[in-house]
């Protein structure tokens, strides 16, 4: 189903271990729909259902893979506990769990048992394991910035670019980290926080291209600031970068972004014109009755790489994707060790609205 083909010709003679631990809060959300823990027990629901049609590859390719699913019910102490079962000290690949305190608890039995665990879900952009153990899937905020610049500066290395940010903790994350490429005095960043009185003709350059990267999801703030660039007459050569949670607001107004020549940053994305993506989206309808989520997708795409990973390379798996682009149906994975000692997902999609339709652009 997916170019990272999976075959009998691959698989090792033995049976890999994967444990899938997450905040599935069954018996919470089964006395009360209404818990607190629903949606992020649905995430889990939905993730898992997406590992299944992975592991039925699995199946049909005769690669025996062995899945332990373990319910955290989003409490510590009941993590503990898990890591303590005799199924779960088998494991060769730990999947989960969703949160950081969670992923702490893990990270105790991964360093000591040499086994690899990913942060499937959620990004941690202060959460820094010395864990040579730990992948994140998921870029963290202060993360989407550098990817940003290294993108604009293999297009336009004399790029004028401003950053708006507004008070929200994706504009303060990718503000401080855009301030950092600014102390290179080489690199022409100008970051600047909103205000009513914000007047981008302060900050644009009338000779050099001007990017201008709108950190913020406050729907009042980005329909000012658009209007604002919107506005500018003299912008030269204007690309402007928006987050995908603009997506969500209430007043989406996909004209003004396309007059702002918009592109937008995701962690996921999917083209529904693959054929592997409608084999997929097939396979979850038959088996679940449902639409797949980005959840479920997400659990498919771990599932087939890091359980396969595991069947092809053995428990050290990372060292043979490190850096290598792996493109999956949501997203394109790409592995950078950290200087903690951890692994993360350095890899975005940037997807330019034209003809009112996002197209990749990388």
């Amino acid at each position: 189903m997916l170019g990272l083909a999976i075959s009998a010709a691959n698989a090792q003679n033995k049976q890999a271990k994967v444990s899938l631990v997450m905040p599935f809060c069954s018996k919470q959300i089964i006395a009360n729909p209404q818990n607190p823990n629903t949606e992020l027990g649905n995430l889990s629901r939905e993730y898992y259902q997406g590992a299944l049609i992975a592991l039925d590859s699995f199946e049909r390719a005769k690669i025996a893979i062995r899945l332990s699913v373990f319910d955290t019910e989003n409490d510590s102490m009941t993590t503990v506990k898990i890591t303590q079962k005799p199924s779960f000290k088998e494991s060769e690949l730990i999947i989960g769990p969703v949160r950081q305190g969670g992923n702490k608890v893990i990270s105790v039995f991964t360093k000591k048992n040499e086994v690899y665990h990913v942060s499937p879900l959620m990004t941690f952009s202060k959460t820094k394991l010395d864990d040579p153990y730990w992948i994140s899937a998921n870029p963290d905020l202060p993360g989407y910035a550098s990817i940003l610049f290294k993108h604009i500066q293999s297009l336009d290395t004399k790029a004028n670019i401003i950053v708006v940010t507004d008070k929200s903790t994706i504009g303060k994350s990718m503000g401080a980290a855009f301030k950092q490429l600014a102390a290179d005095k080489k690199n022409q960043i100008r970051v600047v926080e909103y205000s009513s009185a914000l007047d981008l003709t302060l900050y644009s350059s009338s000779s050099l291209n001007n990017h201008i990267v709108v950190a913020a999801t406050n729907e009042s703030i980005i329909n000012n600031v658009m209007r604002n660039i919107k506005d500018t007459t003299n912008m030269n050569g204007l690309n402007t970068y928006g987050l995908m949670q603009w997506m969500d607001g209430k007043n989406v107004d996909f004209a003004l972004w396309q007059r702002c020549n918009t592109f937008f940053i995701s962690p996921f994305f999917v083209d529904y014109t693959r054929p592997d993506v409608i084999a997929f989206i097939h396979a979850y309808r038959e088996k679940f009755k449902t639409e797949p989520t980005e959840a479920a997708f997400k659990g498919y795409d771990q599932m087939m790489l890091f359980a396969g990973a595991l069947n092809s390379y053995g428990k050290k798996f990372m060292g043979d994707l490190n850096e290598k682009p792996i493109k999956m149906l949501g997203t394109t994975y790409k592995f950078v060790k950290q200087k903690e000692g951890c692994y993360q997902n350095t890899y975005l999609n940037i997807l330019h609205l034209n003809d009112f339709k996002l197209i990749p652009v990388n």
